[in-house]
């Protein structure tokens, strides 16, 4: 096992990628409207954590896209703005694959004129209740709570919890990466010209993604395993 950081050395490096973020993404040509965002976010990550744990929260963080083809209806309104939020806390001296404790990403897409709106939400289950349904520990789903206030406008539409598709856990790098990587393709494949911006997704993946999938990979290994933890990442496996 690698030796544990101290709580000062991670919120300083979650700090520092915070801001070498924004400063790759004020490179975007106008599709990242606001990186300035992560500035407030770096901030906080050394503002609000006490003893061995780290937050932070990226708020109201804008991209401008074109509307992707196929989009329906084929009226909607380009661009479309995606807003982005989200919220995630952690413990620094704790199992990698537990590391985080709280996750919640929202994404919010709306036409030009605000008529069409798309919601996607991404969060770590929180344990207990009384649902028999499958609940992978972190999850993506269509919908959520950003559609609420849209319930009365959604014609012949239907929202359903359901499905909930396992992920492994999204920090704002690798968060930004997938919606970059969703919407503002040739952007995407530009930020992946950049040293500054490959070597943030390289820290963010082996940090948060590799312990994940090791985890996950352990399933089918000899020897005994944690039956529990590795069903709670992804409760399909027999």
């Amino acid at each position: 096992m690698s030796k544990m950081q101290s709580a000062d050395v991670v919120r300083r490096d979650m700090s520092t990628a915070l801001l070498s973020l924004s400063q790759v993404l004020a490179n975007t040509n106008g599709i990242v409207v606001n990186p300035d965002v992560l500035k407030s976010s770096a901030n906080t990550v050394k503002r609000e954590a006490k003893g061995d744990t780290w937050e932070y929260q990226v708020v109201g963080l804008l991209l401008r896209v074109d509307t992707p083809q196929n989009t329906l209806p084929v009226d909607c309104a380009s661009p479309l703005t995606v807003q982005f939020d989200l919220d995630m806390k952690g413990v620094c001296n704790a199992d990698p694959v537990d590391e985080v404790t709280h996750l919640v990403l929202e994404i919010v897409i709306t036409s030009e004129t605000g008529d069409h709106v798309c919601a996607w939400h991404l969060d770590r289950h929180i344990e207990g209740g009384s649902s028999t349904e499958a609940h992978p520990l972190y999850h993506l789903q269509h919908g959520g709570h950003a559609m609420k206030e849209h319930s009365e406008y959604l014609g012949r539409s239907l929202l359903l919890p359901a499905p909930r598709m396992g992920c492994p856990p999204f920090d704002a790098v690798l968060a930004i990466d997938f919606v970059l990587s969703n919407f503002a393709g040739d952007c995407w494949h530009n930020l992946r010209d950049e040293p500054t911006y490959l070597r943030l997704l390289q820290e963010s993946q082996k940090r948060f993604w590799k312990p994940y999938w090791s985890k996950l990979a352990s399933w089918w290994e000899q020897g005994p395993r944690d039956e529990k933890s590795i069903a709670a990442l992804w409760p399909h496996l027999v």
